[in-house]
């Protein structure tokens, strides 16, 4: 499963029209030039900001640091950076719990993210309970795809993040109320995780497979 590289952000206020003109045309080309592919990008509707998520897709973890570590790629987040504030960035590598191919691009989708660390002493309880109830229990609602478990190697406010998606706004309302889903997120923040917070998230139209990407 493919490593990702998100960043995250808020537009200056004043510079929409630069931003949207140069998101499209100039980074996110150059960002897949340098091989780091966009997969997804958000806009962060429930929960902590920044407000916009961009998502990037690689193969191996020295990749994305060795491309975030080079010339190109700081010239090009220094441009950005004249019409964003609030930018953070991290690189996520897959736990295994869930098997799937490569991270393809996410369109016209929501997400309901969760973000926890976990308690002292209980990694391989946790392991068990993510094989065996966490996961098991989620893809046997027919409405969410169980995306993603990812390990947060830089960045971020949090060790693990799983990750969901939902083809309608209104089935993520529709999970927040399913008892299967309620009991197994209260088990998994009583017994296994801490600092535990979620995001509700919608694909924006400027990721959604842009005309370079056809």
């Amino acid at each position: 499963m493919s490593v990702l590289f998100t960043q995250s952000w808020d537009i200056i206020q004043g510079k929409d029209v630069e931003y949207a003109q140069f998101i499209v045309d100039t980074y996110l080309p150059e960002m897949a030039e340098m091989g780091l592919v966009p997969v997804g990008g958000y806009y962060v509707e429930v929960g902590f900001g920044p407000r916009i998520v961009a998502v990037f897709s690689v193969n191996e973890t020295e990749e994305v640091l060795k491309t975030i570590a080079g010339k190109r790629f700081k010239d090009l987040l220094r441009r950005l950076k004249t019409i964003i504030m609030n930018y953070r960035g991290s690189i996520l590598e897959p736990t295994g719990a869930v098997k799937r191919g490569k991270y393809t691009i996410q369109k016209g989708v929501w997400k309901l993210n969760q973000y926890y660390d976990l308690k002292p002493g209980v990694k391989k309880a946790y392991a068990d309970f993510v094989i065996n109830e966490h996961i098991p229990t989620m893809q046997r609602i027919n409405y969410v795809e169980v995306t993603g478990g990812w390990n947060v190697l830089i960045g971020g406010i949090s060790e693990i993040i799983a990750e969901f998606t939902f083809k309608d706004a209104m089935d993520v309302g529709r999970l927040l109320m399913n008892e299967d889903y309620r009991r197994i997120t209260q088990k998994l923040r009583t017994e296994f995780a801490m600092n535990y917070t979620s995001r509700v998230m919608k694909s924006t139209e400027r990721f959604d497979e842009p005309r370079w990407f056809k």
